[in-house]
C-alpha cells in the first residue's frame, strides 16, 4: 500500500496527477491496485516468493488539510501457503503545505508466516522538500510482534511526460524486539516508472531490495513486479 508504502505489505505507487484529480472534484476518492511481485519483503523479512497482491482504498477529504484513508489488502503466494489479509485506517494532517503529520492502525492476518498476526498502531511525518524530493518518517508498534519498527526514507520523483514519471525511494530502517531483532535492520530501495494510460488508469512496473544490516542468517532481497491502477 501507500509506498503502499505500504500498509499490509503492499507497495502501492498513488499516481499525483490522477489525484489531485479526484481531489479538484470530489471529497471521496477510492483506488484499487492489483499486481504481482517475485518476491514479498515486509520490513526487512522475506515472507513469500511469487506473490499475487490486491488492495482497495478510499480516501475522504475532511477539510483542505485533513483526511481519512480506509483499505482493504490481501497477498497470497503463488505456489505457497502464505497469505496475508490487512484492513486498516489513517489519519493525515497537514501542518502546512510541506509537511504532513498522521496515524495509522492497521490488522494484519497470516498464513504460513514468519511473523505474527496482530494489530500495529503507527505515526507517521512527512516533509516535501522541493518539487522532486520527499522525507518521510514511521514509528510503529506491532502488538503481533511486540516490537518497534522505525524507518526513515528519501523519495525522489520526477515527471518524465505528461503521461508517466519515476520514483525512486531509499530507507534506513531500525528495530527493537522485533522477532529477535535489535538495533539496524535493513537498508532498502525501490525504483518504479508509473504510465497513466488514462485520467484513471496507471500502470507501475518496479525493482526493489532489501539488504539485511545486522540478521547476518537472513539473505539479501532483491525483486521485481508490477501494479496497474484504477482511480473511480
Amino acid at each position: 500500500m501507500k509506498k503502499l508504502a505500504g500498509l499490509g505489505g503492499i507497495f502501492c505507487v498513488l499516481t499525483p496527477i490522477l489525484q489531485a484529480e479526484i481531489e479538484d472534484n470530489i471529497p471521496l476518492g477510492i483506488e484499487a491496485v492489483t499486481g504481482l511481485r517475485s518476491n514479498y519483503v515486509h520490513r526487512g523479512f522475506e515472507l513469500a516468493e511469487t506473490s499475487l497482491d490486491f488492495q482497495l482504498e478510499a480516501e475522504i477529504s475532511l477539510s483542505n488539510e485533513s483526511s481519512l484513508h480506509f483499505g482493504l489488502a490481501h497477498l497470497a503466494e503463488s505456489n505457497g501457503d502464505f497469505s496475508e489479509t490487512s484492513i486498516y485506517g489513517e489519519f493525515s494532517y497537514l501542518l502546512s503545505k510541506d509537511f504532513l503529520i498522521g496515524s495509522s492502525l492497521t490488522y494484519r492476518d497470516r498464513n504460513a508466516s514468519l511473523l505474527d498476526s496482530g494489530f500495529d498502531l503507527g505515526i507517521f511525518s512527512s516533509w516535501t522538500i522541493n518539487d522532486d524530493w520527499r522525507w518521510r518518517n514511521e514509528l510503529n508498534y506491532d502488538f503481533g510482534e511486540s516490537g518497534l519498527y522505525f524507518a526513515s526514507e528519501l523519495e525522489w520523483s520526477q515527471v518524465i511526460s505528461d503521461d508517466s514519471f519515476i520514483t525512486i525511494e531509499a530507507g534506513l530502517s531500525i528495530v527493537s524486539d522485533y522477532h529477535d531483532r535489535n538495533g539496524f535492520n535493513d537498508f532498502y530501495t525501490r525504483i518504479a516508472y508509473t504510465y497513466a494510460l488514462s485520467d484513471r488508469v496507471s500502470f507501475t512496473p518496479f525493482l526493489g531490495s532489501s539488504l539485511q544490516l545486522d540478521d547476518h542468517d537472513a539473505s539479501d532481497v532483491a525483486y521485481g513486479g508490477f501494479w496497474f491502477e484504477v482511480i473511480f
